[in-house]
């Protein structure tokens, strides 16, 4: 009868499944422990062993791939080519040891499988994108050191931050888009940062993660007038 009427009859099991499958992906980079991450490169060393033995632990120890990962995973990036991502961090890892600069060179090499995940079948990728100024006073409120990375931005400033942005990603929603954020690679860690909170299925990508065969629409322009506080 629900057939007839138009409708998808879905079994239990299969609601259930999905779901725990949302759930796991949404809080994957809390599953990935210390062990976790040793298994996943002994793993590896059976087919790639030069990538592991380049990196660990002369470069970097465990602990600090398993930071890596799990910064890739907080933002549902996938890191089933852990040896593109383990020869990334090889690459660089004798430049800097910050955790967030690795993870961003990660996502460099990553940009295929990253574009591939929001574009559609014409490899055409909706997007919002920042008025430069306004990305220009946004990162005035980043500030990113060897101590970490740390937001400037007055309270009210991030909020009113997250509405302008969350107003022009109702666009990409209502067209049955993914919420996704184009931004300048120097202020996408921060902005993520900024926006997680209140705008947690938001997807910040940088231009340096777009392909040359991915073409690139943009749907709206967050602009403010009013200048972004610092503290």
């Amino acid at each position: 009868r629900a057939e007839m009427l138009g409708y998808t009859p879905v079994e239990p099991a299969a609601v259930l499944a999905t779901h725990l499958q949302e759930i796991v992906r949404r809080h994957a980079d809390e599953l990935l422990t210390r062990d976790a991450t040793k298994h996943l490169l002994d793993e590896l060393k059976k087919t790639s062993p030069a990538v592991v033995d380049e990196l660990i632990p002369s470069l970097m120890k465990i602990s600090d791939v398993q930071q890596v990962l799990q910064m890739l995973l907080r933002e549902e990036v996938s890191i089933r080519q852990l040896s593109t991502i383990l020869e990334t961090l090889g690459d660089y890892a004798s430049r800097t040891k910050d955790p967030v600069w690795l993870a961003e060179y990660a996502r460099h090499r990553l940009a295929r499988s990253i574009c591939s995940r929001y574009r559609d079948q014409e490899n055409r990728l909706h997007v919002v994108t920042l008025e430069p100024a306004l990305e220009e006073r946004i990162a005035a409120g980043i500030e990113h050191s060897e101590r970490g990375l740390f937001i400037r931005m007055s309270p009210p400033a991030v909020q009113k931050t997250c509405e302008l942005i969350g107003a022009e990603i109702t666009k990409l929603l209502r067209a049955n888009h993914s919420p996704v954020l184009l931004v300048s690679p120097h202020i996408r860690p921060g902005l993520r940062q900024i926006t997680a909170g209140a705008l947690p299925r938001l997807h910040v990508l940088s231009y340096n993660e777009i392909t040359r065969d991915t073409q690139i629409e943009s749907v709206g322009l967050v602009a403010d007038a009013a200048p972004v506080k610092a503290k």
